[in-house]
């Protein structure tokens, strides 16, 4: 597969007159440019438009950065209205697949495979074989649009349950080994604590679901997906969930946990900050999420009024198929690849800046600032300067503080991303459930989610189509299934309803794309 790439890269020209003559008419010589570079703002790490890592990147390249910052709530209406109206800064960072697929043809985004040389340090990475049925899955048409977030040293996280150990040991309960052994041990949890919940959600129903579904043995809005569509690596196809066989587990445990008042009454409306209140505070037993919150979020806020609390990870348990399995994060970033503008006055420049990113200089520079200033090198690990972790002491996180401090890492400029950070400044717990995750990982307990396949134009308007008429069906109902206003009998008669709005067809377009990709 690395070989069809290759030819394809070997093989690659400029795609018109245009690009040829900016190619040709740009000088070698290595003056000061300066170029716009635009991605969203996260509130969790607030950025200066000015900061340490652009100062370095214009010291390294002579390349100075414009950062414009969008609010994240800002940020999907600003990028579609800059996509749709062709007018793009030089950079943008945090460009989705879709995007890609949408966009990358048009002429909009510079083709990076025109510049194969220029791009060696990134290509050797992504066509390695753990990245390169992934690349060729993020080809459009060929051709190469954006440079994808990668992970060099990420602490491992998945989407897994994190129950109150301290409510175990309080209630003489040992970790639970199934789904039925925790369901049991929440409700004697309930009857000592008759005014907590066992869990809720954060971003309503469907994320809900995504975070149960495959654990209990079926699937279906994985990650932050909208879809029910899932891969079943039992089979190796994707499946729309809802319609599964399996799928009555999940819709059971979910009915049960409203019923017998597990499952927080106004899950539906949840939004994150109510549940960080709400697992802060004491109200909610376990949550199905990010583990990474859990040490570097939830366990601080929560020792801070009781200090014999704690979450922690539970392994994935038996579910009613008697299997263990658990879901975690995409390999790499599929929301946060970086385009280069075709209309940029230094293709070339812009191409060779981005790249170097991608080597063991720029990576260490964008993940952790100055060496012997920001950070030291101990045994081969960086060490972040003391001063920098008591500056931000104070803050709701440390690790955030400081990367937002420095314009450094995931949700800076980073885009090989290096998260070694977390184990300096978090609590320890977030860094052995990170290698517990690793290992079960390794075991098979745990598979990364699978990004979805490259679909021709055709296939995606009727993909399109089809979605938009299941989900609509899908949301209309599944509550009332979940509150108990709907029996559970009517089950059956709910799963031919959706697959008359088209899932067999949707599950066949998902199918025949992804056999495409293997070949």
């Amino acid at each position: 597969m690395v070989l069809v790439l290759l030819v394809c890269l070997g093989s690659v020209a400029f795609s018109n007159g245009a690009k040829e003559e900016r190619a040709n008419s740009q000088t070698d010589d290595n003056r000061l440019i300066t170029i716009t570079w635009m991605r969203s703002e996260n509130p969790a790490q607030p950025l200066n438009e000015e900061n340490k890592c652009i100062e370095m990147i214009e010291k390294a390249l002579n390349v100075r950065i414009d950062l414009q910052l969008v609010p994240a709530s800002d940020w999907a209406t600003k990028k579609s209205v800059i996509l749709a109206s062709n007018d793009m800064p030089d950079v943008m960072q945090g460009l989705t697949v879709d995007d890609l697929r949408k966009y990358g043809a048009t002429g909009m985004f510079v083709n990076l495979l025109d510049y194969p040389d220029d791009i060696r340090d990134y290509l050797n990475i992504v066509q390695a074989s753990d990245r390169e049925e992934a690349t060729r899955n993020f080809l459009v048409d060929g051709g190469m649009y954006a440079f994808q977030g990668l992970e060099y040293n990420r602490i491992d996280i998945a989407s897994i349950p994190a129950i109150r150990m301290d409510l175990l040991k309080e209630s003489n309960l040992s970790v639970p080994q199934s789904w039925d052994e925790l369901y049991k041990d929440l409700l004697i949890i309930k009857q000592k604590h008759p005014d907590m919940y066992g869990f809720s959600t954060r971003n309503g129903t469907t994320y809900m679901i995504g975070q149960y579904a495959f654990e209990l043995g079926s699937g279906g809005y994985p990650t932050f997906s909208k879809s029910g569509m899932y891969f079943e690596p039992t089979s190796k196809t994707w499946v729309y969930g809802p319609t599964s066989a399996g799928f009555m587990h999940v819709i059971q445990f979910l009915a049960n946990s409203y019923k017998d008042k597990l499952l927080y009454p106004d899950y539906a409306t949840m939004n994150k900050s109510d549940e960080f209140e709400k697992l802060s505070n004491g109200t909610l037993m376990m949550v199905t999420d990010n583990n990474s919150f859990v040490g570097r979020v939830y366990n601080p806020n929560i020792k801070g009024k009781n200090p014999d609390a704690y979450f922690d990870i539970l392994k994935p348990m038996k579910n009613p198929n008697s299997t263990q399995r658990a879901l975690r994060y995409e390999h790499d970033w599929t929301d946060d690849f970086v385009a280069i503008s075709a209309d940029t006055k230094y293709p070339e420049r812009v191409v060779k800046a981005i790249n170097w990113f991608y080597t063991e200089t720029g990576r260490m520079v964008t993940n952790f600032g100055e060496e012997g200033v920001d950070y030291t090198m101990d045994n081969g690990t960086p060490t972040v300067n003391q001063a920098l972790i008591e500056k931000h002491a104070n803050d709701s996180d440390v690790f955030s503080g400081i990367q937002g401090d420095l314009g450094v890492g995931l949700l800076g400029l980073g885009l090989y991303v290096d998260e070694s950070l977390y184990a300096q400044v978090s609590d320890p717990i977030m860094i052995s459930e990170g290698k517990l995750i690793r290992q079960w990982t390794k075991d098979g307990l745990i598979e990364y989610n699978k990004s979805l396949p490259n679909f021709t134009t055709e296939e995606q308007q009727r993909i399109t189509q089809l979605q938009n008429n299941i989900e609509n069906t899908f949301m209309n109902e599944i509550d009332l299934f979940i509150t108990g206003k709907t029996p559970l009998s009517k089950w059956p008669d709910f799963v031919k309803e959706l697959q008359g709005q088209g899932t067999e067809e949707l599950e066949k377009l998902y199918n025949d794309a992804y056999q495409r990709l293997l070949k």
